[in-house]
């Protein structure tokens, strides 16, 4: 993707539907990680720009890591500033973002659905590396219905947020 944001949606679907065990911040920190490969080649002015990260070997790594390195952040945060954490985790969806299961599934999700994603559109990724240079993504769909099916998620994820939160406040009265 041009715009790593566009990337975001499908996980916020994803958040939508598993709100408890799904990190959608972690999800988020896969793909810009990711993406710094790209711009990193870009600023360089070598070719191809999409590299080890956008296969789904490397995505999936870079996945991982991200959501450590979340995780990490996010417990710092628990620890220094408690007063201002701890009453963010009320609900269940907060509870998916911080928990080892929420940030672990969300950033290798994030790690392997970027590959995906990137491969239907740029030629130079080359998803099944280092097994192989094919793709047989690029191309499946055109541009403007990817970037619609993106944004298309991101609204049914933040229509299923909605829903968590609708569901938790009967839970609570």
């Amino acid at each position: 993707m041009p715009v790593t944001p566009f990337h975001f949606g499908p996980g916020l679907a994803l958040k939508g539907v598993a709100a408890p065990v799904f990190s959608w911040s972690a999800f988020a920190a896969a793909q810009v990680v990711i993406d710094c490969e790209t711009i990193y080649y870009m600023v360089r002015g070598e070719y191809p720009v999409h590299r080890f990260l956008h296969s789904f070997l490397g995505g999936g790594m870079a996945g991982l890591v991200a959501a450590i390195l979340f995780l990490g952040v996010v417990h710092a945060s628990l620890i220094g500033f408690p007063r201002l954490i701890v009453p963010l985790t009320a609900t269940a969806t907060a509870r998916g973002e911080i928990s080892f299961l929420g940030a672990f599934l969300g950033g290798l999700t994030g790690g392997l659905s970027h590959p995906l994603l990137d491969g239907i559109m740029h030629p130079d990724v080359r998803p099944f590396m280092p097994w192989t240079d094919y793709n047989p993504f690029l191309g499946l769909i055109g541009l403007a219905p990817l970037h619609l099916a993106c944004i298309a998620s991101a609204i049914v994820g933040g229509i299923g947020l909605a829903l968590w939160k609708r569901r938790s406040k009967g839970r609570s009265t």
